[in-house]
């Protein structure tokens, strides 16, 4: 091996980690964001079960869901004085 394929090796790997580096952080954000979603959809059932034994319940979609995970109780609030308001 000479010193320029050895050079090139070597600037090849600084260029992968540093893609890397740039890349990670935006993956471990839609992570997070993901996480919350599912958990904010698992709040929305539990809440559409107590809340089918008095007729009233909040839709499961790709709005509503993150809105609840991402806000917690405060999104869920939200979510029915929206529905509320706007079913009346």
């Amino acid at each position: 091996m000479t010193f320029f394929e050895i050079a090139a090796y070597v600037l090849a790997g600084i260029i992968v980690l540093v893609l890397c580096r740039i890349f990670i952080r935006p993956l471990k954000h839609i992570g997070i964001l993901a996480a919350s979603s599912a958990l904010g959809g698992v709040g929305l059932w539990l809440f559409n079960f107590l809340g089918g034994m008095f007729g009233f319940s909040v839709g499961i979609n790709l709005v509503t869901a993150p809105v609840c995970g991402l806000l917690g109780l405060p999104g869920l609030i939200l979510l029915v004085v929206a529905k509320l308001v706007y079913t009346i």
